[in-house]
C-alpha cells in the first residue's frame, strides 16, 4: 500500500461514532454516483443493527478522504445449486453435489464488499484521481487486514458486489487476483416523468400485460394496504420478520438475512423515506413490503407474505405494482426490484441488468482451484416476459445502460 495512504476500519455501533459522515457523504456527492446503500443514513441503520457484523472502511491520503466502502462479514448458504445455474462442463455437477453433500446444502462465511441485502454497484466510492487499478490494489491489500470487534474470525473469501455488465457474452476477468462470478440479474423499471398514475404506466404496456395488471388489481382488492409509522414498525417488527421468513426459506441461495432491528433502525434514520406497507386480510396481517426512497430511485427492499395468497389474492404481484406506484408518486427515475422472481417481475415491466461479482480467497492455491471450478457455470438462462410496447419509455431508457 502507498505509504501516504492509510486505511481505517469502523466496526458496528462503536465504529459509527468515529466516521466523519460529512466527509463520507461529500465524497459520494463528488463521485456523481449517488447510492442509497452508501448513504450515511443507511450505514448508521446497518451499523446500529444488533444482528449485523458490518464495517465502514475509509482510505485517507494525508488528510484527504480518497475512498469509502461498506464491508460485512456474512453467512452464505447454497441449496441445490444445480437448479439455479447452467452447467458448462461435465464434471461440474459431480463436484457441486459433493460440495453440497447429501442434504444439498453448503454453508460458508464470506466477507462481502457491498450491501449484502441489496443489489447494484454500492460497494465503494473513490476520489476522481484514484485510478481503477489503484482502487483495486488498495482494496486487495486491505480486505483481509481487519477483524470484527465481535471477535469473529476473518472469513477466508471476499466477494465484491455488484459490477454492471454492459456487454453481451460471458463475464470477463477485470483484475488480477479476483475471479468473476455471475448470478441472477437485478430487475429495473425506468419511470417516465410524464406518468402521473398507474394508468399512464399501463398505457405503455402490451394489451396482454395490461390485462394481467388489471387482474392483479382486481384479485387483490380484498387486501387492506396501509403505510406504517415508526411506532408501528417498532412494535410489529418481529411479526414482519416471521412473514419475511416464509419467503426467505424458499430461496435457493442466501447471503445474509433481514432482521427486525434493521427494520426499526431504518425507520429511525430514514423516516418517511423508508416505506413500510402492511397488508391485512379480514383483520389479519398477511404481508408487508418495504423500500428506501432517495436519489431519484425507489429501492424495493424486502417483502414477506403467506405463500398461499400468491394465487388466491395475487399478493406478491400487487406488491410489485405498489413499488411502481410509489416510484410514480415520488417522481423517481426508476424502481430497483432486486434479483429474485425474475419472471414475475418481468411481467410488470422490470428489465434485467446483468451483474458481476468478483471473489478473492486468502489462500492463493485455493483461489486458483476455485477460479477454475467457477468457470464451469453461468446463471440459468431465463425466458422473461415482454411487457412493453415497442416504443415504451421504460424499454428505450433501459437500452441506454447497455451501450458500452
Amino acid at each position: 500500500m502507498d505509504q501516504n495512504v492509510s486505511v481505517q476500519w469502523h466496526w458496528n455501533e462503536p465504529g459509527s461514532h468515529s466516521v466523519d459522515w460529512q466527509a463520507w457523504n461529500a465524497l459520494i456527492t463528488a463521485s456523481n454516483s449517488p447510492s442509497i446503500f452508501l448513504d450515511s443514513r443507511m450505514m448508521l441503520s446497518l451499523m446500529n443493527s444488533e444482528e449485523r457484523n458490518l464495517a465502514a472502511v475509509t482510505w485517507y491520503q494525508g488528510k484527504e478522504l480518497i475512498g469509502i466502502a461498506v464491508v460485512e462479514d456474512a453467512l452464505a448458504e447454497s441449496i441445490n445449486l444445480d437448479g439455479h445455474i447452467a452447467v458448462k462442463r461435465s464434471w461440474f455437477s459431480f463436484i457441486s453435489r459433493w460440495v453440497h453433500g447429501s442434504k444439498g446444502r453448503f454453508t460458508f462465511r464470506v466477507r462481502v464488499i457491498g450491501p449484502v441485502l441489496g443489489s447494484g454497484l454500492h460497494s465503494y466510492r473513490w476520489a476522481a484521481h484514484i485510478s481503477k487499478l489503484e482502487q483495486r490494489q488498495l482494496l486487495s491489500e486491505t480486505i483481509f487486514t481487519s477483524q470484527s470487534n465481535t471477535g469473529t474470525k476473518i472469513p477466508r473469501v471476499a466477494m465484491l458486489k455488484d459490477l454492471p455488465i454492459h456487454y453481451k457474452g460471458r463475464r470477463k476477468p477485470l483484475h488480477s487476483g479476483w475471479a468473476p462470478l455471475e448470478f441472477d440479474p437485478e430487475m429495473l423499471l425506468h419511470i417516465d416523468s410524464d406518468w402521473s398514475d398507474l394508468s399512464d404506466y399501463m398505457a405503455q404496456m402490451t394489451t396482454k400485460s395490461r390485462t394481467k395488471i388489471k387482474r392483479v388489481l382486481k384479485v387483490s382488492a380484498a387486501l387492506k394496504i396501509s403505510n406504517w409509522s415508526e411506532q408501528k414498525v417498532v412494535e410489529e417488527a418481529d411479526q414482519l420478520i416471521l412473514l419475511y421468513q416464509k419467503v426467505f426459506n424458499r430461496s435457493g441461495f442466501r447471503l445474509g438475512q433481514l432482521h427486525a432491528d434493521q427494520l426499526r433502525q431504518s425507520k429511525r434514520f430514514w423516516g418517511d423515506n423508508f416505506m413500510v406497507k402492511g397488508y391485512e386480510l379480514e383483520g389479519q396481517l398477511v404481508g408487508f413490503q418495504c423500500a428506501y426512497i432517495g436519489y431519484g430511485e425507489v429501492e424495493a427492499f424486502f417483502v414477506g407474505f403467506d405463500p398461499e395468497l400468491v394465487k388466491s389474492h395475487a399478493i406478491y404481484q400487487r406488491m410489485l405494482v405498489e413499488f411502481i406506484s410509489t416510484g410514480i408518486h415520488c417522481r423517481s427515475g426508476r424502481v430497483n426490484m432486486g434479483r429474485t422472481a425474475l419472471d414475475i417481475k418481468s411481467s410488470v415491466g422490470a428489465l434485467p441488468q446483468r451483474l458481476q461479482c468478483d471473489v478473492r480467497f486468502r489462500n492463493p492455491i485455493f483461489h486458483a482451484v476455485v477460479s477454475r471450478y467457477t468457470k464451469g457455470f453461468d446463471p440459468a438462462e431465463q425466458v422473461l416476459k415482454k411487457a412493453w410496447k415497442v416504443d415504451a419509455y421504460a424499454k428505450r431508457k433501459h437500452s441506454e445502460i447497455h451501450t458500452a
